[in-house]
């Protein structure tokens, strides 16, 4: 099985086995077609999650027995074709190209198949085995859509298997037919280019008859990753030249980019097929459709999203903090306070390092279990029931002003409760570019910690009103940074392009396995890293060099931004977890009672610089995952900066009013 011949694949070598598994497949199909519910069901919870070499790309692999066969099963991020438009594009063609899967599962929802046909094809060239599976038939027939799934696999020459994967129906018949051994890339379907793509795809042959002709259409496309990845490099780059050139014929020809010449001639295949193979049975006038037509309404829409965002930060805001209390209790009663008591008259630094480590473990209990587990809960159901792109949908205006797209409007809202799932949510974003801007928006959002300092600082001593005015502020200085780096970030901009299947009933099941793997990707990454920096800082503070820092910052924190000098201790322990700036402060102070030393002014400015300054040692380390630690570090700095900036300005306001 060989994708293109040897003598121009030199970087696409067959993959080989590893000895443990008898063969590997992709699963590749656009967003939304419920190819995670399907992946969930096949292999259960034993998978593994990691990001592709080089990039932020998550892709999922678990493993499945089918007969006496071991199967690897990748999960591959959900693209709408095998363009270059996107990070997540970019990352499944190379992995199908490198990698070389064995079968490609060309996840299909029934519900849309036009749109999804244009993906199919594309993978149809590749040469690799495929098999489609035609997803969400349940849905299709609550819409009157009825296809016709045999006639849709003698059109395209492959087989076609009906699936419900929330319901499990069709999985098995699925990995049955990938594993047949009579399964290969003959008798498929060839899409029908314009007669000028088709001469030159012949004559470019002519030239470079080693060449397989999805090189040849891809070189006239001029993608030069595609070519680059099959042929040797001086091969590719006299293959670019020739095609450059035909291309420019072809585009004055036609008047039009080649490419959307092809993308014309790929979506009037697909329609063609769907026209073939589809019916409408009867005008689907059902209270679901009814309530999607209400839910993408201007109106009713909005106030239904503004609803359910609202519900949601109470939900993850009140009952996390309900669980994030207890746990907290059940640490400082259990563990730390009788860890405390054993290690009274122990050395100093091995004292706080086994103390702060577990302040750390605390803390990341304290934020994975009761803001992590209920937010991603909620965020499956969103995204199986499909409202999540229709949130997307409404809010694309609002978030374009800001660099940003509709689908960043969920980590920027779990950003209220918790700053660390909001970050590890952006990677549903299309672009490195898109995920730095919302990164470093949802660092400055003020969360259920920063919440504490707002309400337990500023509302209880200064006023209710003193306390809004802190998330007014917020709010401004959100959108000025999100304008000013829309405006002013280089990196690819895209257009939002998002599908909006049908409302589903999400699956129990399925919602669960998805949230556990969420989860323990945080407890993996974020939770060595959280204990190995809550130990630093531990340390840090017994061997003095806390209080070093103390006095080397007080012309800032003093002089300029008019706070105690042992505010900035507070200020560093808040590293480790924003509410702890609070309790060490009033542990430095020597009261709770914060009016007897301080003024409302340093009060104010105190809580202003904590909700804006570095993130907490958790953000830092799914920043520093997501993001690399060059922009972790960048990030960092400004927040830094920005908020000294901030609180100066507003304790110079205050000292003239």
């Amino acid at each position: 099985m060989v994708l293109i011949p040897d003598s121009c694949c030199g970087a696409a070598e067959k993959r080989m086995h590893d000895g443990d598994h008898d063969m590997t497949i992709a699963f590749v199909g656009n967003p939304s077609v419920g190819k995670s519910a399907f992946f969930s069901r096949v292999t259960g919870v034993g998978v593994m999650v990691s990001n592709y070499p080089g990039t932020t790309v998550e892709m999922t692999r678990g493993t499945v027995k089918v007969g006496q066969k071991k199967i690897d099963i990748v999960d591959l991020p959900g693209i709408y074709s095998l363009g270059t438009s996107t990070e997540d594009e970019r990352v499944s063609k190379e992995y199908l190209l490198r990698e070389y899967p064995d079968v490609i599962v060309n996840v299909v929802d029934a519900t849309r198949l036009e749109r999804n046909l244009y993906l199919t094809l594309q993978i149809l060239e590749l040469g690799v085995p495929v098999v489609i599976a035609l997803n969400q038939l349940d849905a299709a027939r609550e819409m009157g859509i009825d296809i016709d799934a045999p006639k849709l696999s003698r059109l395209l020459g492959v087989p076609v298997v009906p699936t419900v994967a929330t319901k499990g129906i069709g999985l098995e018949e699925v990995l049955k037919e990938a594993v047949d051994p009579s399964l290969s890339p003959a008798g498929r379907i060839r899409v029908h280019y314009d007669n000028h793509i088709t001469n030159a795809i012949n004559d470019l042959g002519v030239d470079f008859p080693d060449t397989a002709s999805v090189i040849r259409l891809r070189a006239l496309e001029n993608d030069s990753d595609f070519v680059r990845m099959c042929c040797r490099p001086h091969e590719a780059d006299l293959l670019l030249s020739k095609a450059s050139e035909m291309a420019s014929e072809i585009e004055d020809a036609h008047n039009m980019a080649i490419s959307d010449t092809m993308a014309r001639d790929l979506y009037g295949e697909a329609g063609q097929i769907t026209d073939s193979v589809q019916s409408i049975v009867e005008k689907d006038t059902s209270l679901k459709h009814r309530i999607d037509d209400m839910l993408t309404s201007e109106y009713v829409g909005v106030v239904g999203l503004a609803a359910a965002l609202l519900l949601t930060f109470l939900l993850v805001f009140r009952v996390g903090g309900f669980l994030e209390e207890g746990i907290v209790h059940l640490f400082e009663t259990y563990l730390i306070a009788p860890v405390e008591a054993e290690l009274a008259a122990s050395n100093p630094l091995v004292r706080n390092v086994i103390i702060y480590s577990l302040l750390g473990i605390e803390a990341g209990f304290a934020i994975a279990i009761p803001y992590i587990g209920i937010f991603y809960i909620i965020l499956s159901i969103f995204e199986d029931s499909g409202y999540l792109t229709r949130a997307a949908f409404l809010l694309d205006n609002l978030t374009h002003r800001m660099g940003l797209h509709g689908r960043a409007v969920i980590p920027l809202v779990l950003g209220l409760g918790c700053n660390v799932p909001a970050i590890m949510a952006t990677r549903a974003l299309n672009t490195l570019r898109e995920r730095r801007i919302a990164s470093v928006l949802i660092s400055l959002i003020p969360c259920s910690a920063r919440t504490v300092i707002i309400l337990g600082l500023v509302g209880t001593f200064v006023g209710y009103w003193a306390a809004v005015s802190i998330y007014v502020l917020e709010i401004f200085i959100i959108f000025i940074t999100g304008w000013i780096l829309g405006r002013g970030l280089p990196g690819e901009r895209t257009g939002f392009i998002m599908e909006m299947g049908p409302l589903r009933h999400p699956d129990v099941v399925s919602t669960l396995k998805k949230t556990w793997l969420r989860i323990r990707e945080f407890v993996y990454i974020a939770f060595p890293l959280l204990i190995v920096g809550s130990a630093f800082l531990g340390g840090l503070d017994s061997l003095g060099i806390l209080d070093i820092f103390e006095n080397a910052v007080s012309p800032i924190s003093v002089g300029i931004l008019g706070l105690p000098a042992f505010a900035a201790t507070a200020l560093v322990f808040g590293i480790l977890r924003k509410e702890m700036a609070l309790e060490v402060l009033a542990v430095l102070a020597g009261t709770a009672n914060f009016a007897t030393v301080l003024t409302p002014l340093q009060m104010y400015v105190f809580a202003v610089i904590t909700t804006i300054y570095i993130p907490c040692v958790a953000t830092i380390a799914i920043l520093k995952h997501e993001l690399g630690t060059r922009d972790t570090v960048m990030i960092s700095t400004f927040t830094i900066l920005l908020a000294f900036t901030v609180g100066a300005v507003v304790y110079q306001i205050g000292m003239l009013l």
